[in-house]
């Protein structure tokens, strides 16, 4: 059986070694070895844990229930039976959302009157927001989002989902050009960042490096990245300790 470093286990499960360390850290996979000097090392059985892991990720399936989930005993068959079960069930969901935007589209090309937010969440069945909810519902930040979200027009959505696409589109160039986190480019691609999350709630450099973080943790935000999270992240953390922030002590204020 052969053993992986991180930075081979990382390559060959297309992830950065950020997000193993990550799921090592809340004991979603930790590797069955490591050395001496304290470096992990995977295994096979490691890296079919890890593909599941991936394929729950890819299904929507938050980090902490497939903590439990792989905590069940079940062997390898009842473990696919269970991906298909929950694979069938987020396709049915996409179908269902694609459904709703259309729906949304013909409404609000053919009358003048818009649909209003609860009406738009209950075509989409309010699964979407759900986890968000859960893990912000009780915050300032949240609530102020929604606030903020209840004055948009449709043009204003437009607009955000415009700027979104020039902004990736810049930060994959950058990442293409090499461009080096801390130059005075990548300080203007993090102002840039910084803008965009403003838009809906106060945003503090302490807050954009913890969201940041978050995005490298999760993949469904590296894919909206277009596999630059990870990038990002770099700017962000450079920026913030040019400004004097200690990355081992950020704190969400």
């Amino acid at each position: 059986m052969a053993d992986y470093t991180i930075g081979e286990a990382a390559e060959i499960l297309h992830v950065t070694t950020r997000t193993l360390r990550h799921w090592d850290s809340i004991g979603l996979l930790s590797p069955t070895w490591r050395t001496r000097a304290d470096h992990r090392l995977y295994t096979d059985d490691d890296l079919e844990t890890a593909l599941q892991i991936l394929v729950y990720r890819e299904a929507g399936v938050p980090l902490k229930e497939i903590v439990e989930l792989l905590a069940q005993p079940a062997t390898a068959v009842e473990r696919l039976r269970r991906q298909r079960e929950i694979l069938v069930e987020r396709i049915g969901q996409l179908h269902r959302m694609v459904r709703a935007v259309d729906e949304i589209l013909e409404e609000e090309d053919m009358s003048d009157q818009k649909m209003t937010t609860e009406e738009k969440i209950k075509l989409f069945g309010g699964d979407w927001q759900d986890e968000a909810e859960q893990r912000w519902g009780d915050t300032p930040e949240w609530e102020q989002s929604q606030q903020r979200e209840a004055k948009m027009t449709k043009d204003d959505w437009y607009e955000v989902k415009e700027a979104h696409d020039r902004f990736v589109d810049k930060l994959v160039d950058a990442a293409t050009r090499g461009v080096e986190p801390g130059s005075e480019p990548a300080s203007l691609l993090v102002a840039e960042h910084l803008a965009s999350v403003d838009r809906f709630y106060d945003v503090s450099r302490s807050k954009q490096v913890l969201l940041a973080r978050m995005y490298v943790s999760d993949e469904r935000f590296n894919e909206t990245y277009r596999g630059q999270a990870a990038y990002l992240l770099s700017l962000v953390e450079a920026q913030a300790e040019q400004e004097g922030l200690d990355l081992s002590e950020i704190s969400w204020a």
